[in-house]
């Protein structure tokens, strides 16, 4: 069975963290973006609504990351402040 120490640990949950913000950006672009085309589509408005939405999902992505880094960082603050300094 795996034993990590407490570093290995926490470099292991911050590219688990890392790797989900930018998956979770490029779902909100894709997203957006897959909107804006159905929305296109169904009332004729092309290129209007693609790029509404579009630019909506790089906001909500934007934003994502923004809060999610913000938390990894105060998290990240507090477990060194925790720890015993050398």
């Amino acid at each position: 069975m795996w034993r990590f120490g407490e570093s290995q640990g926490r470099t292991i949950r911050t590219v688990g963290a890392l790797s989900a913000v930018g998956l979770s950006f490029v779902l909100a672009v894709v997203m957006g973006a897959g909107a804006g085309y159905v929305v296109d589509r169904w009332l004729g408005s092309s290129p209007w609504g693609f790029l509404l939405f579009f630019f909506l999902g790089v906001a909500a992505g934007v934003l994502n990351v923004i809060r999610v880094s913000t938390a990894y960082l105060r998290d990240d603050e507090g477990a060194r402040s925790e720890s015993p300094q050398d």
